[in-house]
This record gives structure tokens, sequence and C-alpha cells, in this order.
């Protein structure tokens, strides 16, 4: 393992970068937990963390990788002569395994399960009791609290993980299954093409791509994979744990704040690799997609902090050949879900209504639909408003007039322009339906063509 290199800021840059402890009201473990998350998303890097932990604790300590090897301290120590013995790490990491409660807490860090945990002693004679610090499968090593140490300086370093994570994060390049999993995504959104009018399969040269990862120009004259037969598409996505002959779904996810650096870090600890564009993500579900989607996102409120997040998913397919529908879908929804006025954090496939037919259905044809029955009001957004509401309250004046916070004089005259321009009866029930429909797709077109 190679040592990464740990910026320190120098006197008085920290107090600058450190932000305002927010959560005074709240326990003081608590309070210090969420005080060490925002400094490390400042910016702040493992020695100041852990001058942060000394000096709330009282104690020295260190952050060892797995390996024994020294990452940082604060007291000082650095250098081969400070590491700590690599069986004792293993040991303490393994007992603390075993002392561990079943998981479902929170997302990231490690915490101090019941017992004592397990002490640690490096090269140079210095000894600490041991908190793991990692969360599922992936593991950064241990942070070590000077002996001797009280439980309530353990609590203390049992907050501590998280923040030493994020910014782990900064140092690591993303793994080489993570990057593949981005490219073996684009492949799948791109699609196969048309088997009647498609270009020849993939070249063997081109397979080795697919399989290595690597990439090449596309036959649009982009980036990404170059273009992959469906045998090659199911291989590839096995590696990462994609049955891709087995139904599925792609999952859009969209961050609405403000903190990039969060949510890049939120997004490198999901448990599962995500193809990231900017404020968007896509990866794949497999299972009860609703339930998979409300998971998604409640991982990720708690990292980016709740309300930011927008979560959907395409239709489910099966077969490498049908990803690029669901994907399709699940972005035409995406932006659907973010133009939508009642904030509503997710929208699964089974639960979008009229769209789950109309996406199936090419736009010329949904912008004819429109034209036919909502053309002389295509212009006038007050009167679609007032339609949209008109047909939603089964046409209550009074309740049309309080959601639009209009008289209800004015509510008439308005459901009286629609009937003569229209020449129809909103309230016909045959009429209802085509025009809720033609709504539906105006929306749908609408969400497609804002980009």
């Amino acid at each position: 393992m190679s040592r990464p290199t740990v910026g320190v800021s120098r006197p008085g840059e920290l107090a600058a970068a450190r932000p305002r402890l927010a959560v005074a009201a709240g326990p003081p473990l608590a309070a210090f937990a969420q005080w060490l998350t925002e400094l490390a998303f400042a910016g702040a890097g493992w020695p100041e963390l852990l001058a942060a932990l000394a000096e709330r604790t009282g104690a020295a300590c260190r952050l060892v990788a797995e390996t024994g090897e020294l990452l940082a301290a604060s007291d000082g120590a650095d250098g081969p002569r400070c590491a700590a013995a690599p069986d004792d790490v293993r040991r303490a990491l393994v007992a603390q395994d075993a002392r561990r409660p079943v998981p479902g807490g929170r997302a990231g860090g490690a915490g101090v399960p019941g017992g004592v945990p397990t002490p640690v002693r490096c090269a140079d004679g210095w000894t600490g009791r041991a908190v793991a610090v990692g969360t599922g499968s992936r593991r950064l090593g241990a942070l070590l609290l000077a002996e001797p140490v009280t439980a309530g300086q353990l609590a203390f370093a049992g907050a501590a993980p998280t923040a030493l994570l994020i910014e782990a994060v900064r140092h690591e390049s993303p793994p080489p299954a993570v990057r593949d999993a981005a490219t073996v995504l684009r492949a799948l959104r791109d699609g196969l093409g048309d088997p009647a009018g498609s270009p020849p399969g993939p070249t063997e040269a081109e397979a080795g791509l697919l399989r290595s990862g690597e990439t090449g120009p596309s036959p649009a004259g982009g980036t990404g994979l170059l273009r992959a037969g469906e045998a090659e598409l199911l291989r590839a996505g096995a590696a990462h744990g994609w049955r891709l002959d087995q139904p599925h779904a792609v999952a859009g996810i969209a961050y609405t704040g403000a903190q990039q650096r969060r949510w890049a870090s939120a997004l490198s600890w999901l448990d599962r690799p995500v193809l990231a564009e900017g404020r968007r993500a896509w990866t794949l579900l497999h299972g009860d997609v609703e339930r998979e989607v409300t998971r998604l996102r409640v991982r990720l409120d708690q990292i980016v902090g709740g309300g930011q997040v927008r979560v959907v998913a395409g239709s489910l397919v099966t077969g490498p050949a049908r990803t690029a529908v669901s994907f399709r879908d699940a972005d035409r929804l995406l932006r659907l879900l973010l133009r939508s006025s009642d904030e509503r954090p997710e929208l699964p496939f089974g639960q979008a209504g009229l769209a789950q037919v109309l996406l199936a259905v090419p736009d010329e044809r949904l912008r004819w639909f429109v034209h036919r029955h909502l053309g002389p009001i295509a212009h006038r957004d007050d009167l679609l408003r007032t339609l949209d509401c008109w047909l939603a309250t089964g046409g209550s004046r009074q309740a049309v007039s309080e959601r639009l916070h209009l008289h209800r004089n004015s509510v008439g005259y308005r459901v009286g322009l629609i009937k003569r321009l229209l020449g129809v009866d909103p309230l016909d029930p045959q009429t209802v339906a085509v025009l809720r429909t033609a709504l539906a797709a105006r929306e749908l077109l609408a969400a497609s063509e804002a980009g």
C-alpha cells in the first residue's frame, strides 16, 4: 500500500475552514460526530481530524492501515518506525467484527461495539486501543487511541470514522471495478441497435475492450465502449453483480443541493457501482425495485441531507438489449420528477401513472395528440393549469379557487372559455380521459425537451 499524501493546513487556515458546530442543542457525542463530518467536507485532512479528536479526548491518536502502515498521527509520529504490527491490527479488527451488532444503522463509520477494543502496539513502543474505520466490505484500517483510555474517550473515538472515511475517498483513485462498471453502464445506455439495420457485431479486439473496461470512439463519435454483442454485455455485467438476463431496471438519481463534494462522497460509498454525471447518476436495480428506490434515496439522504435527492426507476426489462429502454424511461421520469411541483422524492415506473403508457409512444405521436386535443389552449398556461385542477377536483369551483388562489367567478370564466375554445365539456366522462391523457403527454414532452 503506497503512503497517501496528506496535506496539513498552515496555522490559521484550519480555523477559517472549520464550520461552526451547528448542533449544540444535541447530545455532545452526536454534536462532535457531526462537527467532525462537516470539518472533513470542508477539506480537513487526517492530521487535522486526529488533532481535533485528541483535543476533545485528551489522548494522542493514530490512524493506521490494515497493513499497519501509519497514515496520520496527532502526536507528530511519522515513518515506518511508528508503524503498527500488522498482526495486531488484523487481530483487533477481527475481534471488533465479532463484537459488532447486526448491521442496520447510519451510513458510514463504525463506532465502538460492546466490549473493550483490542490494544495495538506500534514499532516505537506506543500502544493504543483500536477502533475499526470502515463500512460494509470496505475498510480503511484502525483508529488507535493512546493507552490508558476510558469508556468516554473510546465513545468519542467511535464518532470519528465517518469523517476519516470521507477524507479517505479523496486519497484513493476510483477502483478499477467502478471505472469498468461505469463503462458498462454507458454501453448499456447506448444500446445494441436495431439488429436489422445495425453494423456487424464486435470484432475480437472490440470484445476485448469491453472485457477490459477500456474505452474508445463510439459509433456516434463520442467516447465509451465500442459496439459490443449481447453475450459480451452479459459477461461484463455479471462481473459487477448485474444479472442482465434477469428482470432489472435502471435507477436515475438527481442531487438538488449545492455541496458537490458531499454528493461525490455519497455516491462513492453506495453499496453498488454507479455512472456519475455531474448532479445525476445511474445504476441498475434487481428484485423489489420500488423498495430498492427507497433504500437508495434514504442512504443518500443520510449523507447529503434530507430532501436533496430524487430517485426514479425505469421500466423492468430482461436482457442487455432492452436495458437502453429502461435507461430512456428513467431519464425522462427523472426530468419529469424534477419539474414536478409536489416535491415528491421518488418516482418508480410502477407509480408513474399515465406516463407508464406514454413513455412507449413516439414523441411525434404525442405532439399530434396534444395538438389535436389541447391545441386552442396549448399556449395558455393559465387555462392549462385551470383545466388540470378542474379535472383533478371533479369540477369543484371552490377547490379550484383555493388551489389557484382565484376568485370563484374567475374560475367560472376560465372554465367557460376552455369549453368554448376546445368545443367539449371537460366533465364529460369520455372527454375527461382524453384531456387527462393530453395533459400528461404535454408534461412529459415538456420535461423531455427541458434538457
